[in-house]
This record gives structure tokens, C-alpha cells and sequence, in this order.
């Protein structure tokens, strides 16, 4: 990341931010505090608190770091040294001469290079220096100097081992430099440009057999890269030429193994090209791929390992394809034989179909250690219910049984939990225990360096170098260390590392850290704004907020989200036109007031198209609404809503409604106050 004018505006903005918010939001909020209550003419001014001279002096020191990068910018060698004197104690001098060096990077500044790496060596701004330093010499092929840079423990990047087993083709040792080459030479996707050189060299030298080359051609048609096999196709003799366009046609049109006759050969290459075929048949018709297996299985050998992948994979495609009978006959036949994800389909089949029986026996299959998690002990209590209502016969056993399992799943604090206490009617579990967090181990933890750091690059808002110094930080904290910076995180405002650190220490009865009541000034007025007559509410967009990015203010999806709340910057624009909202590039959306007032918006309007139903909008905030009313017509109002919410075709979004609902309801208790899982409307809702 050189200097230039992106980064120098957002610096000042940052500046603009941090001149208001001193050295974070308590400094901020002292600040406003002291100006409100200033001493009166004629009065002698009260003596600045500690909290008001740290701010004072964090500012001062942001506006200097400021001055150092526009000194780097106009090359003002004198300015940049007499400004480094000053900032001597600040957290973020090695990033001054971080970008100093990376501002003539192109001459390749070798003797501060080396010192630079040498001083800051393991670091974040160290490591990725090491990283930029190496980009600028493989790309202009300075091979000798790169191996003294590489460092294959740290180095993972495609591009960058590129380049190092071709230098090390060159300069170092050829064996270890081939073997390396091979190993990325033999994937199913195309590898970076970088390692053409190293792959053409490596080829002179005989290093592509024919097998090594059959192998990847193989990768590549299992990954349906079939411009890429073909390439790899060039390289085969004539024979196995003709057996991997074989292959290609097999990928296209599976149908062709069920010719066994011309495919049980007496040839490996016929084996890997009936193991593609089975799989893409599988994909469009399980119930042949069924047949073809069991007469393939006797013809080759497959191992025990390959065997049980590919029924696992043939078991899922029977599920897709919504097939119980051929589900079941695959499970006859192979006695020795189980799959997880295959059985909690078998368990919401019977459930969307309502057959109880079904679901209890389905859920005894499980192993015992999955039978005791919440979600099957809430499932096999209701099937036992509703047996006994439905046969209308008393059996004191089996009700007693149901009562132990609501009763056991009532303990955690979850959705099932949750919902086995409405079930008994009982308050629920929140099991909420601070994590064991001394303030001297606060205090140690928030003043190292590379906490320091993070602390100050979030601060002006260069958030990448912020996460990678945070990274760096703790990864090789212990448990406890790992909750002290939760907390510590927490106190700076910065919440999704708070719950970050604390998952990662496994600690999650700490609900202050779990769910951080954050942002909750902009969450209330805007929740407000709604009126009475919504369901939306601040706990339901916390809860929303919490799920989407764990409150990263600047948190973007691959697809394309951002902020908060995640809104595609179509989805806001939309909505900002119908709410009134200010908005005018997709940037804003990392403004926490214009995303939380976005989001909230369009929540709202998905409030209002389902009745105000909190699930069903929580579903078409994740899948869209389109997929939410078609899931609807399909059930045509025959579910009762624990039902409808666990046959959610998506698995992702059945984990996301059951998070937003059981997260409102621990927003509601972290707030002080009692809300139920589900209101009335939806408790009563068939879907």
C-alpha cells in the first residue's frame, strides 16, 4: 500500500472523525461532556481529567502522522526525520517507515529493506513488507535476491511460490524446486501466470509424464474445467488422447456408463473415467447411478475410503432429489453405512410430511452423541407428543419420556432450548457467566505493541492493517489471554473482535462479549422511527446486525454486502429512495447510521409483506423474498411453524431465522427486559 491520495483522504477523514472521538468513543463521549459542563465567566477552568489529556494528545499525534505521510508524499526527507523525533513513542512509527520504503519500493532500497525486516521481523507491517518486497522482485525477475527473501514457513501465496520455485529452478536446488513444481502443477484449476516460466522449464526437463499429466487432466474434468483439460489433453500420447476426449464426453453426457459393456475395461484410466461419470449421473438421476454402482463396485476395485464417499455423495443426490424410497434402498444395501447429513434429511422428510413415527425413528438412528444435542432431543419429544395425542391413548412412560427430553433441551440457551421451555412453559436458560478476566491481565494484553497498534490503525481507519496486526496479536494467545482481548476489544468499541476472541477462547456463557448491546443509540432511534404498529423492534435488528457481520462496520460478503446490516448497494439504494434516507454511493453503507437506518428500512418492508411474521422476514432478509413466497406456496399453509422453520430448504437460512429469533430474545435480556421467541401471530401461523 504506497501514499498517495486515496490513502491521504482517507486519513483525514479518519482525522476528522478522531478529532471528535479522541482515542475512541468514551474519550469522545468524556470530550462532549466536558464542553457541556465548561466553567462560567469569572470561574477558574476545572483541571483536565486523565481521559481528556489522552485524547488531546492522541489527536495531536494523528495530525502529525498526517504531516509524516505528506512529507513522504512530497519526498520532504528533513520534515519526515524531525516529525519521527516527535512521534518516537507513537504505536504506529514502523508504519511511517513502512511507507517511506514503500514509496521507492521500485528502486528496491535494499540496506533499509534489510533493516526494516530485521527490526520489525514477525510482525504484521514486517511480514507484509516481506510480501511487497517479494511481488516487486519476481515481477522483474531479480531471482537471486528473491530466495534471500523467501520464507517458505510464512509464504503461502500461489503467486509467490511461484516465483520461488523458479528462482530456486535457477539459483537453488533443482530436485527440491521440481518436486515443488509438480505439486502445483497437479491441481484442477488454472495456476497463476507467475508459474508458466518454472512449468516450462520444468517440462523441458522431462518432469510431465504421462501419468502426471493424465492425473491433473483428470482434476480438471472432476472440477469441470474442461477448456483447461483440454489444454492438458495436447500433452498425452495418442491412446490416452482418445481416452481423456472419452472423459470430456463422459462429463457432458453421463448417461453413456450405463453402456457397461465399453467401459468395464481392464484399464486404470477407465476406472477414473467411470468414478466422473457416476458422479455427474448422480447429480441428474440417483436412481440409475444406484444400479450402475452396485454393477461397477463388482468390476473395480475401489477402496473402502472411495466407496464411502461416493455412497455419501449418492445419498445426497437422492435427498436433492427428494427421493426417501431410493434413499432408503441404498441404505439396505449398504448395512455398514452412515451419513450424517443424509440422515437429518431423512429426519425433515418425515417431519415436512408430518409423519411423527418417521421422525422418532429416524432420530434414533443418529449416533448417540448427536441424539443428545437440543435440536433432536426438541424433535423427538414433539414426535412422542404428538404420537400420543394422535392414538389419544395415555402412556405414562412415553409422556414421561417426552417430559425428560423438553426438559434436558430447556438447559441451553438456543433456539431449541428456547423452544422446549414455551413448551413447558418455563422461564428460559441464559446461563450468562462473565468470563474470569482479572484487570491486571487487561492491562497487559491492551498495552502490547500489536494491540497498540490495531488500536490506533482502527482509529484512522486503516482497517486491513488494523486485522492483520489484531491477527497477529493473537494467535498465540492462551484461553485466558484470548478472553482478556475480548475484553479489551470490547472496551475500544470494536465488537466483532470482541466476539471473535471470545468464540475463539470456546468461553460463550460471557453474553457482554457475545452480544455487545452495540451500537444500540442509532439502533433505538431508528427502531423508533418505525412506529408501534411493526414488528420490528432493537432487539430484532440487533439480532439481524449480530448475525450479519458480528457488528463489523466495514464488513463486505463476496457477493457484494456491506456494513452491518450487509445491504447490497442495489437493495440500499432502493430503500433509500421509498425511506428518505441519504445515500449516494455504495461507500456509505460503512457509515453505521446510514446502514443501520437502510437496513432497518428494508426490514421493516419485509415486516409488512409477510403480516408481520419476524421469521418468515428474517428468511427473505437472507434468501429474498421471492424464495420465502415460494416456499410458502409450496407448503400451502399445512406446517405449523417449528415445522415450516425446519424444512427451510437452505440450510443456511434455517440456521440464520433460528439465530435472529434466539438472538432477539438474548437482546431482550441483555437490555434488562423479557421478550418471547415467538409473538402470538407467529406461535399460531400454519405455513
Amino acid at each position: 500500500m504506497s501514499i498517495g491520495s486515496t490513502g491521504l483522504a482517507i486519513l483525514c477523514a479518519a482525522l476528522s472523525v478522531s478529532s471528535l472521538a479522541g482515542a475512541g468513543l468514551a474519550h469522545g463521549q468524556q470530550s462532549a461532556k466536558a464542553s457541556r459542563t465548561a466553567p462560567a465567566a469569572g470561574q477558574l477552568p476545572r483541571a483536565e481529567s486523565k481521559d481528556t489529556k489522552a485524547a488531546k494528545a492522541a489527536v495531536a499525534q494523528r495530525e502529525k502522522l498526517q504531516e509524516a505521510r505528506l512529507a513522504i508524499a512530497h519526498n520532504d526527507q528533513n520534515r519526515l526525520k524531525q516529525l519521527k523525533k516527535e512521534l518516537k513513542d507513537y504505536p504506529l512509527l514502523p508504519y511511517i517507515d513502512y511507507w517511506a520504503i514503500s514509496k521507492k519500493l521500485s528502486r528496491l532500497p535494499y540496506d533499509e529493506i534489510d533493516a526494516f525486516l530485521d527490526e520489525h521481523d514477525g510482525t504484521a507491517i514486517g511480514d507484509w513488507m516481506r510480501v511487497r518486497v517479494l511481488r516487486e522482485l519476481g515481477g522483474r525477475e531479480r531471482f537471486k535476491s528473491y530466495l534471500k527473501y523467501y520464507d517458505p514457513e510464512k509464504i503461502r501465496r500461489t503467486q509467490l511460490r511461484c516465483y520461488y520455485v523458479d528462482a530456486l529452478s535457477r539459483y537453488g536446488d533443482k530436485q527440491e524446486a521440481y518436486a515443488l513444481i509438480e505439486e502445483l502443477w497437479t491441481v484442477g484449476a488454472s495456476q497463476p501466470k507467475e508459474c508458466d516460466p518454472a512449468f516450462n522449464r520444468w517440462i523441458r526437463d522431462g518432469g510431465l509424464t504421462q501419468d502426471r499429466a493424465w492425473k491433473r487432466h483428470a482434476l480438471a474434468v472432476r472440477s469441470g474445467n474442461l477448456d483447461l483439460a483440454s489444454f492438458i489433453a495436447r500433452k498425452l500420447d495418442k491412446d490416452r488422447a482418445k481416452r481423456a476426449e472419452l472423459m470430456r464426453s463422459v462429463y457432458r453426457k453421463p448417461e453413456q456408463i450405463l453402456n457397461y459393456d465399453r467401459f468395464i475395461q481392464d484399464n486404470p484410466e477407465y476406472r477414473d473415467i467411470v468414478t466422473i461419470g457416476l458422479r455427474r449421473l448422480a447429480s441428474q438421476d440417483a436412481e440409475k447411478t444406484g444400479q450402475a454402482w452396485q454393477r461397477y463396485s463388482a468390476s473395480f476395485l475401489f477402496s473402502d475410503d472411495e466407496r464411502d464417499q461416493f455412497l455419501r455423495y449418492l445419498a445426497l443426490q437422492f435427498a436433492r432429489q427428494d427421493d426417501q424410497s431410493g434413499l432408503k434402498t441404498l441404505i439396505k444395501a449398504n448395512p455398514g453405512f452412515f451419513d450424517l447429513r443424509t440422515s437429518e434429511w431423512l429426519i425433515r422428510q418425515s417431519l415436512r410430511e408430518m409423519d411423527w413415527a418417521q421422525v422418532e425413528f429416524w432420530i434414533d438412528q443418529l449416533p448417540e452423541t448427536d441424539q443428545n444435542w437440543d435440536r433432536w432431543l426438541y424433535w423427538k419429544a414433539r414426535a412422542i407428543n404428538e404420537q400420543l395425542a394422535a392414538s389419544k391413548k395415555n402412556n405414562a412412560e412415553r409422556s414421561a419420556l417426552a417430559q425428560q427430553l423438553y426438559q434436558k433441551a430447556a438447559e441451553e440457551r438456543s433456539y431449541y432450548g428456547f423452544l422446549a421451555s414455551d413448551t413447558l412453559g418455563k422461564d428460559y436458560s441464559f446461563v450468562d457467566r462473565p468470563a474470569p478476566i482479572t484487570p491486571e491481565l487487561v492491562k497487559k494484553v491492551a498495552a502490547l505493541p500489536a494491540m497498540q497498534r490495531a488500536e490506533e490503525l482502527q482509529a484512522i481507519g486503516e482497517f486491513y492493517h488494523a486485522r492483520r496486526e489484531w491477527n497477529y496479536a493473537t494467535d498465540e494467545m492462551t484461553t485466558e489471554e484470548l478472553m482478556t482481548a475480548g475484553k479489551v476489544a470490547s472496551a475500544w468499541g470494536w465488537y466483532h473482535k470482541s466476539i471473535q476472541s471470545i468464540l475463539a477462547a470456546d468461553y460463550l456463557d460471557d453474553l457482554e462479549l457475545r452480544f455487545p448491546l452495540a451500537f444500540s443509540d442509532i439502533v433505538s432511534d431508528v427502531a423508533g422511527r418505525m412506529g408501534k404498529k411493526t414488528a420490528l423492534d432493537r432487539y430484532l435488528v440487533l439480532a439481524v446486525a449480530r448475525q450479519e457481520s458480528h457488528f463489523s462496520h466495514d464488513a463486505k460478503s463476496h457477493a457484494g454486502a456491506m456494513g452491518l446490516m450487509q445491504l447490497l448497494p442495489s437493495t440500499a439504494l432502493a430503500t433509500a429512495r421509498k425511506a428518505g434516507v441519504p445515500y449516494r454511493r455504495s461507500w456509505d453503507l460503512l457509515n453505521p447510521n446510514t446502514n443501520i437506518s437502510l437496513g432497518s428500512y428494508y426490514l421493516n418492508s419485509l415486516l409488512k409483506r409477510f403480516d408481520n411474521n419476524r421469521f418468515l422476514a428474517a428468511a427473505a432478509y437472507n434468501a429474498g423474498p421471492t424464495r420465502v413466497s415460494r416456499w410458502l406456496k409450496d407448503t400451502d399453509k399445512k406446517l405449523p411453524f417449528d415445522v415450516w422453520i425446519e424444512t427451510i430448504p437452505y440450510s443456511e437460512t434455517r440456521k440464520y431465522v433460528q439465530n435472529v429469533l434466539s438472538y432477539s430474545v438474548i437482546y431482550a435480556y441483555r437490555s434488562g427486559n423479557k421478550a418471547p421467541l415467538l409473538r402470538k401471530n407467529e406461535a399460531e401461523a400454519k405455513l
